[in-house]
């Protein structure tokens, strides 16, 4: 598992701000204090944790952990914090960072849900070995919402906030930094918005940029995946389906390999082109059926269909109902929440 190393530029000017020298605390880690300005590297989230914990026990602030994101700033996360800037929504935002949070940290996974009107956020990671995880659960949240105002505004506060962990010491920091209703010992650690938050259009919002950040997102991702075939068809069959040409052969000679050569290498990891192209269309429908900016046949193009009908035939396969079907299902779901 490892983090964005210059994300860890961020934490050294955090500590620099506490009045302490970060130095020491990286060089303890093991960590080359050049990293953090090298786009390329990558640091072990065990010397995150260490550093971390470390800068929190030397500022002796229960606060140390929202004063951490307050000072958060897009270019720590590279390409996708500023993905996250242009997006048009907040639901797109996370969408983004669901997508592609193996950019800036490999073991980070966020789940998203709509239930009962409001839009659910879930943030999850292996907090094994860590000093204390509670910290690192109130780091990531603190993180979410921080990310949140930067984009929405200093008015956006979430309908409430869910911790794994049980109440801290420190619990008027946490109201004063989240500013809704809290839930301790709860079953998930979790964000929940309304959903009419969750979609209210973002006035960063920029169509162009996005696009752009979002093709050095997946070219940062296959650069460092090079060695991970089944990565690299993914994202080539990402980058290839709103052309209508996501096919073996196209998909080959973009990673500079003969189509019998992929094809060879797929069914080593147990995989074959068709399925993952499969795999991918799925994953993405279910992405823009929820999308209502989209029209189906607006949606059968980004997927690489030629014809809605044949858009609809292959959803229909994969999940049983028709996409305009399943899409009014959602809607009369979010009308009756």
């Amino acid at each position: 598992m490892s983090l964005y190393a210059p994300s860890l530029n961020y934490l050294w000017k955090v500590v620099s701000g506490f009045g302490l020298d970060p130095q020491p605390l990286f060089e303890q880690a093991g960590v080359d204090i050049s990293l953090r300005l090298d786009v390329s590297a990558r640091v072990s989230a065990q010397q995150l944790d260490d550093i971390v914990w470390h800068a929190k026990q030397l500022s002796h602030d229960d606060a140390f952990a929202f004063k951490l994101a307050a000072q958060l700033h897009p270019s720590y996360l590279g390409a996708l914090g500023y993905a996250w800037m242009t997006s048009a929504t907040l639901r797109k935002a996370f969408e983004r960072l669901s997508r592609y949070t193996s950019l800036v940290y490999d073991e980070l996974r966020v789940p998203l849900a709509d239930r009962d009107g409001e839009f659910h956020v879930a943030i999850e990671s292996d907090e094994s070995g860590l000093h204390d995880p509670a910290l690192r659960e109130r780091g990531k949240m603190a993180i979410a919402v921080q990310l949140c105002r930067m984009v929405y505004g200093e008015s956006f506060n979430p309908t409430r906030i869910g911790f794994r962990h049980p109440v801290a010491s420190n619990v008027a920091a946490y109201y004063e930094f989240f500013r809704c209703q809290l839930d301790f010992d709860a079953e998930a650690t979790e964000l929940v918005m309304p959903v009419a938050v969750a979609d209210e259009e973002l006035p960063g919002f920029n169509p162009q940029l996005v696009h752009t950040f979002d093709e050095l997102i997946i070219e940062y991702l296959r650069q460092r995946d090079r060695n991970d075939i089944v990565g690299r068809v993914r994202g080539a069959i990402f980058e290839e389906l709103p052309s209508g040409e996501a096919s073996l052969e196209k998909t080959a000679s973009m990673l500079n390999m003969s189509s019998r050569s992929l094809a060879r290498k797929l069914a080593d990891e147990g995989q074959s082109f068709k399925g993952l192209l499969t795999e991918v269309r799925r994953e993405l429908a279910e992405k823009y059926i929820r999308d209502r900016s989209l029209t189906l046949t607006e949606i059968s193009f980004l997927l690489g269909f030629a014809e809605i009908s044949s858009f609809s035939r292959a959803y229909k396969g994969w999940s049983g109902s028709s996409p305009s079907a399943h899409r009014e299902s959602l809607l009369s779901h979010t009308r009756s929440g």
